[in-house]
Formats: C-alpha cells, structure tokens, sequence
C-alpha cells in the first residue's frame, strides 16, 4: 500500500500546530506550574475523605460523609475501572499535562468534525482555532469546569460521527460516532450532551426529509440503524456511572418535591417543574444585550469585578470631581463594578470573534432558495418572542419556525447549525425571555434538570465558526467575484460595519449602562456620580467596539482582496488564521494569563504541592482535632503515615519525606475515620468544601444535593443556623452560650458537634448535638411532605421522631418508648459500612443520624436483612427487638457492580469495532 504523504502533510501540520499553541499559551505547565480553579479546589476538599477510604481500606467508596451530612459519592470522585476509556481519552488530549491538554482537545474535535465535512485540511486549521479560542472555554477553565471543558471538546467530534454515518462513510461515522460520544459521556458533564442533543436532532430532522425529497429513504433508514447500536455502545460504555446517576438523579434537586409549600408558607407550584425550581435553573441568564458579546467582548463590562484595579486607574479619571467621589466609594469598602449586565455576576463573556460571525452571516446571505429569507427572518420571529407573554404560544411559535425552516433549506447541516444557533441563543436569555423558558421547563424532557441556561451558548460558539468555515470552503472553490458576488459579500459586511459604528457612536442611545439592580442600589446616589460612572463605562465599551471595528476591517478587506483575487489562497488562510488567532487570544487573555505580580510570581499559576493541598488546617480546625483525637485516631494515623511512605518509596519520584503539611492532612484523616461528629461553619456552608476537606460538614459544594436534604435545608437548617448566631452573640456566659444550642432540633439530631466562626477562633461545641444514634420515646405519623418537615421544627428530636405514614409497616408507634438503660454504640465507621450495637431492656425505635438512601444502603439485623425506614424527613429509624443485638449498614450497588462490568465489556468492544474499521480503510476496502 502506497501512503499519500502529501494528504497526510496538513493533519500532521495541524496536530503539531495544536500541540505548540496549547503549550505555548499554558506555558507554566512545562514548569510544572498548575491552573488555580477554585471549583477544582472545591472538588479536592469534597472528595478528599473518598480518596482517603480508596487508600486505607482498598475498596471503592460509594458514599461520602463528608458533604451535606452524608451523599452519594457517583457525582463526585467514583472509579469504575475504566481504563479503555481513560486510555483513549489520554490519545485526544494529546498526552498533555491541564489545561493545555483541554486546548488541545477543542482543537482537534472541531479538526475532526471539519475533515468529516470535507473541509480543506488547511482551512479546518483555521476553524479549528476559531472554535478553540472561544472566550468563554477558557473563562470556564479558570473558574475549573474541567468536565464542561473535556466535554466541549468532545461536542464537534460527536457531530462529525453523526455526519459522516448519515451523509459518508457510514461504517467509519458509526465508529467515530461511538468513540467520541462513548468519552463526551464519560467525561460526566450531561448537560453539554444534552444540548448537543438538541443540534444533532434538529440534523436528523432535515435528514430525514432530504431523504424524502430525494426519494433515498431505504439508505437513510440503514444509516439511522446503524447509528442506535453505535449510541446503545457509548452508553454501554459508561453503564455504571449512567445507571448510577440516574438512579441518584430521581431523588436529587433535579427530581420532582413532595412540598407544596415554601419555607415561608407559600404555595411553591407556580415556581416548581419536574426538576429544578424556575428561579434555580434561570439564575445565571444571558441579558438581550449581552448578547452582542459575541462580537464586542466587553459588550457588558467583561467579567465582575472592580473597574479600579490600579492607582494608574484612578489616577486616569480626568474629572477630579468624580475621581473624589470614587476613591470614596471604595474607602467605604464598596467599588465600581466593571460588569453591568443581567447575571449576579460572571467569570467573562461569551466572544466568538468578530471575523468569525461575519463569515457566519456571510453564509447566511449564501443559503439557497427560500433559506435565506428564513434566516433574515429570524430576526422578525426573535422580535415575536421577546414580546408574546404565553409560554404555550411562545414555545409553539419558534418550533413551528425551526420546523419550517427543514422545508425551505437545502443544505440540511447548515439548517440544523443556525436554527440551533437561533434556537440556543433564546434560550440562554432564561428569565429574560421566560415564556419560551417555560415552555421548554414545562414541555420538553429532561429541560428542567439542569441550571445556569448561560451554558446553552455552547451551541452557539460550535455552529458559528462551523458556518463561518463552510463559507470559506464554498469560496475557495469558487471563481472570481462578479458583480453580484461581490454586492452579496459587500450587503452583510456593511450591515455589520453599521451596527458596531452605531454602537460606537452612539452607545447610550441603545444600550443601557447599569444593570436593574444597580438603579435600585443608586436611587440615592448623586447625579454627577451616576453620569461618571456610566461615562466611565462608556469608555470601555466604546474601547472595545472600536476593537472589534478595526479586526472587522482588516477581516472584510482580506477577504475582498481574495475575492478578487488580489492575493493568494495561502494569503488568504495565513491572514484570516492569524487575526482571528490574535483577536480570540488577545481577549483570552483577559481571563486566563501568563502574568507576574511584582515578586515575580505568577498570578494563576501555582506549583503542583500546592495545588494538591489547596486547604490548610486553620486554628478552629486545630481545636477540634485537639479535641477530639483518641488513641484510635493515633493508631489509625501511625498505618496511614506509614502507608504514604511506603508509597512514596515505591513511586521513586518526588520528594519521598513526609511535610509537615501532608502529616497534618493524614491525622484530620485518621480523626475522621475512628470519630463521628459534624461542623458547620458560618462561612456560606452551602457553597463551602473546605471544612468538607478536613472534617464531616453539615455543607459541601455539589450541583446535585439530594431533594429533601436541600429541602431540610431551606426550612430549618439555615433558619436554625441564623438564629442560634443570633442567641450567641448576646450569649455573655458560657452558660448562656450553652443554652443557645438547646433549641436547635434538626442541628442537634444532624450530630452537630462544632460550629466555626471563624479562622483564629476556637470551634464553639455543642454539648447537645445528639450523636451518631439514639432511642425515642415517641413516634409521630403524619401523612404528607408537607406535614413531615412542619412537624419536625415542632419536635424534640432528641426524644420524639416523625415518620411519613408509608412506612407505617416498618415503625409502629406503640413500639417507641423511654428506656433509661438503653444505648446504640458505633463500632465499625467506614464510608460503605456501619456497624452498632444496640442494647435495650425492652426494645424501641432508634434513629440513625445518617441520611436515608435506600437506593444503595442495606440493613442487617444480627445478619438478617431487614428494612428501614426514613424518619425525621431525611433520616433512617429502625424498630429493634429488646435485648442486644447488631445493626449493620452497608451499600450494594447494583449500579456499580453490574454497570461496570456492562462497561468494561462494551469498551473493549468499541476498542475492536474501531480497529476494524481502521483496518477495513487502510486495507483499501470500501466500508459504506
């Protein structure tokens, strides 16, 4: 067989290319530096204490204790062995250490999907980088969405799959189809997936009717056949965590409440789906005109923060009037925000390049027959929708649009790509343009359950430089430009050229300068004031519209001078990659840089050590572990310190001795594992992982808390929260301080031990935290959700318990009694198992400080299964004879068990059907 060097030239170019940018924009990592990502930092402290059990006990733990009393541990930090998986997602990454790898993979999946759309090697160079430095995929790196980014990655590789099976090589699409969804899937990051879902079925659709049109339905329907059991594989490849997740899924807060009530008393139907709540899911919603971000970065301000960074940036304010009035803004602790959009706040703007999108309309303005009247109106139906007040209307009116569009377009990809744009781009508008949100809440699956409908612009930021390519394709093969090619080029460059100078010109005739908010917190504000401010923004803005002027032209006349062919092909694609490299890489920068501070240390970057150990013990954490510390804890702690170093002698690389900081780490482990209490820190323990990192927390940090837990939280832990905070502050004896702690039901019977209120400051205990289990005197039926977490801030958990009448049959009320000699001891403490000894003189009902999930966790009673049931609205109770007796937990995961076997099997046969396919290719067989 005879290899064609020369067709192997650009893609051995390109892979060398992505290799040398993604390393020379992440630089540090050949310093072995890593990214700072604050949620990555997040993820450490919330799956420390699963790292923890993997390396003492190896077994794999299915449950954390460490976050929001005890969850799940699928959605946080779950090995299902994997490692065919592991192994191909290593190739696409291209070997590289994060995030350069991440640049690579946006790199190579939009390669991919242009070579599957015949795309000119060297051109899909240029798409390529159009796609990968997209502002906000690397906004999202800095923040540390690892799994949105790999998953971004993955997304234009799938779609060249679902291509090529539908439009080419049918055999080689079913194989990159189910390689590139099998790793998108495992990556774990389902709302990306499920938005790509939404481009790739409005695909299918025009598909299907060019299959009609074009009388090739028999073919079609043979593709689409073989197109499910290449989907049924990548998902056979990630059984377990999938079975898992949805296992999870049905009672997290992306499932359906049991309450129909709010904290407060209020009806909560008109803002519940059946998934997230509707104010959740729209929190974080694109602004209308926010959207112009896409082309004027700074649209908006860029990304939250102060818009005085510097003493040069004060000084540079010429009004000496207004200067004064800032500087004593932020002597009061308050500063200018340098973002005045719609969202609470954000990391950065969604920007796809201004050469970009004008490639893009300039393929809009190329749509055959009746599909370029359909895009023009777009705007018209966009106009339809930011008025009509009905979701049912709203909803209805843009689908039959979407739909229409099949019928008039002929170039079925470019179809799907902008009505997905339009489509996509509406709904990033969330509470901005809520009659079409709720029709998608209310009437398509699977909408509801996830948040930030901000993330949906994905979509945008795949179709525009897709489009913006395929314009560049079509005129590559082209003639020169006549008359009405070049009017066609001239119409929408100039249409673009005038609204960005009217924007600059102009900018606060059309746009506003101050979010809804902040003309709420300036009501009282001096005028002059408010006119600085908003000159100041001004400025920026109109800074940055003139930016995207100056690439606009630069971009228009290089793509003029080819039309008339002034200069070269290789002009063409030297010139366009590299300024839509330098706009795209210059606002990146803003958000994610290479730079120093004045001690020579890099702002971002931090060494690996550090990056490891992202908490360290604070003086309240010390004075619990001073505490607490038994000599279990130092029997545990001396195998565990002599388990890392012997892993440290036998890895042979590194420093092999022990820090300081690492034998701290270890003994927080150690406590853990031979204790049983709960922390909950004042410091917004919602959002928190730190404690989570060190001790067992009442909080955490995870997008997919279990239903009722959230619930337990909003009604009474919070609210108990605020109010014992309340109490000690008036507390002036320790006595007092003691009695705060007395009316606290649901913190007591959640087993908290300590509260942080502080760094510096000693852990404040509660002496009345209830334990890891206890008898009651009483039960409480009660009939519904609503009644259950009422009772419950009406109780005394220590002696009364309340049960939901369905497990009426498992507790039976006449059985709880006061037994003075009673007593539950905890014996065996590991993530997947518990063990008790319960002793009574007449039996009773005992109450398990451990949250209810009998999906995985199982109950023994002296070896016998026995059910449970959930008490106390998110705890377990269990009814006990008298006598002694032994009281096992444990998990058995069929999720875990099975899936992962289903998965290890179907991976190695996606291994095979690849390699035949590559082996059929270079055999020179035709597999169509």
């Amino acid at each position: 067989m005879i290899i064609d060097w020369k067709k192997l030239l650009p893609v051995g170019a390109a892979i060398a290319l992505f290799v040398a940018l993604s390393l020379a924009y992440f630089s540090p990592v050949l310093e072995g530096k890593r990214l700072k990502q604050g949620d990555i930092d997040r993820f450490i402290g919330a799956s420390r204490d699963i790292v923890e059990h993997r390396e003492a006990y190896g077994e794999e733990p299915l449950w954390t204790a460490s976050m929001f009393s005890g969850m799940p541990a699928y959605q946080i930090s779950v090995k299902y062995g994997d490692r065919v998986l592991s192994t191909l997602h290593k190739v696409f990454t291209g070997f590289l250490p994060a995030p350069a790898s991440f640049l690579f993979l946006y790199l190579l999946g939009m390669y991919v999907l242009l070579l599957c759309l015949r795309v000119d090697p060297w051109l899909a160079i240029v798409g390529a980088i159009a796609y990968a430095f997209s502002s906000y995929f690397f906004v999202i790196l800095e923040a540390g969405h690892n799994s949105k980014a790999l998953a971004i990655g993955y997304m234009p590789m799938v779609l060249g799959g679902l291509y090529l099976l539908l439009r080419g090589n049918r055999w080689l699409g079913a194989a990159l189809f189910a390689l590139s969804m099998a790793l998108m899937i495992w990556v774990n990051h389902v709302q990306v997936t499920y938005y790509l879902g939404l481009l790739m079925v409005l695909f299918v659709l025009s598909e299907a009717w060019r299959a009609v049109r074009e009388k090739a339905v028999a073919d079609f329907v043979k593709r689409c056949a073989l197109a499910v059991p290449a989907l049924v594989l990548a998902l056979s490849c990630n059984m377990g965590s999938l079975w898992a997740t949805y296992e999870y899924g049905k009672i997290t807060t992306r499932s359906p409440s049991e309450l129909t009530i709010e904290p407060d008393g209020a009806d909560a139907k008109a803002n519940q789906t059946g998934g997230l709540d509707r104010d959740y899911v729209t929190q974080w919603s694109y602004g209308k005109q926010e959207s112009f971000s896409l082309i004027v970065p700074d649209a908006k301000g860029g990304a939250s923060g102060s818009v005085i960074q510097t003493r040069e940036d004060l000084a540079a304010i010429k009004d000496s009037g207004f200067r004064q009035q800032i500087s004593k803004v932020y002597q009061d602790g308050k500063y200018v925000n340098s973002y005045w959009g719609d969202q609470d706040f954000t990391s950065g703007p969604v920007y796809v390049g201004v050469i970009v999108a004008l490639l893009m309309l300039l393929m809009l303005s190329r749509a055959e027959g009746l599909g370029r009247w359909w895009a023009l109106g777009s705007l018209l139906v966009i106009g339809a929708l930011i008025q009509i007040g009905s979701p049912v209307l709203a909803g209805a009116l843009l689908i039959a649009y979407l739909l229409a569009g099949i019928f008039l377009w002929k170039d079925t990809l470019g179809y799907a790509l902008f009505a997905a744009l339009l489509l996509t781009l509406c709904l990033s508008w969330g509470r901005n343009l809520m009659p079409l949100t709720d029709f998608f809440l209310d009437h398509v699956p699977a909408y509801d359950k996830f948040r930030a409908v901000t993330i949906i612009l994905v979509i945008v930021e795949l179709c525009v430089p897709v489009l913006a390519v395929l314009y560049l394709q079509r005129i590559l093969s082209e003639d020169p430009w006549d008359t009405a090619q070049q009017r066609g080029f001239l119409i929408p460059a100039g249409a673009l050229l005038l609204v960005l100078l009217v924007m600059a010109i102009m900018p606060d005739t059309f746009f506003n300068f101050f979010s809804d908010r902040e003309m709420a917190d300036l009501a009282d504000a001096e005028q002059s004031y408010i006119d600085g401010v908003k000159e100041l923004r001004i400025g920026v803005f109109t800074g940055d519209v003139w930016r995207s002027i100056g690439f606009l032209l630069a971009g228009a006349a290089l793509l003029f001078a080819y039309g008339r062919r002034w200069v070269p092909r290789v002009a063409l694609l030297g010139g366009l990659g590299l300024l839509v490299l330098v706009d795209l890489w210059s606002v990146d920068r803003r958000y994610i840089n290479n730079d120093k501070d004045d001690r020579g240390q890099y702002k971002s970057w931090q060494d690996e050590a550090k990056n490891k150990q992202p908490f360290k013990p604070t003086a309240a954490d010390m004075s619990i572990l001073q505490r607490e510390q038994n000599a279990a804890t130092e029997a545990d702690f001396t195998e565990a310190i002599a388990r890392l170093k012997a892993e440290k002698q036998k890895s042979g690389v590194g420093n092999r001795s022990v820090s300081k900081e690492e034998e701290a780490l270890v003994r927080f482990g150690s406590l853990r594992r031979t204790t049983n209490y709960r922390v909950l820190t004042l410091a917004d323990p919602t959002s928190d992982a730190r404690v989570s990192y060190l001790h067992r927390s009442l909080g955490g940090y995870h997008g997919a808390k279990l239903k009722r837990y959230q619930e337990l939280l909003s009604f009474h832990v919070l609210p108990e929260m605020r109010a014992l905070v309340d109490d000690l502050r008036q507390a002036r004896t320790l006595g007092a301080q003691d009695s705060a702690f007395m009316g606290r039901p649901v913190l007591n019977m959640l087993n908290t031990r300590y509260l942080l209120v502080g760094d510096e400051n000693p852990a404040i205990r509660n002496a009345h935290a209830l334990g890891n289990a206890w008898f009651v005197h009483q039960v409480r039926m009660v009939k519904n959700a609503d009644e259950e977490i009422t009772e419950l801030g009406k109780i005394d958990t220590r002696s009364t318990a309340v049960v939901d009448e369905r497990y009426a049959s498992m507790i039976d009320p006449g059985k709880a009694h006061a037994d003075s000699t009673a007593s539950v001891a905890l014996k065996v403490n590991k993530l997947n198992e518990l063990v008790y000894n319960v002793k009574s003189t007449a039996g009773g009902v005992v109450v398990f400080s451990e949250i209810f999930y009998d999906a995985d966790w199982h109950c023994q009673l002296d070896g016998q299964d026995v059910p449970y049931a959930r008490v106390d609205y998110v705890l377990r109770g269990l009814a006990v004879p008298a006598g002694e007796h032994e009281v096992r937990f444990h998990i058995v995961s069929r999720p875990y068990e099975t899936g992962r076997t289903v998965a290890g099997i179907s991976s190695w046969i996606l291994v095979l059907l690849v390699a035949g396919v590559i082996g059929l290719l270079i055999k020179g067989k035709r597999a169509v």
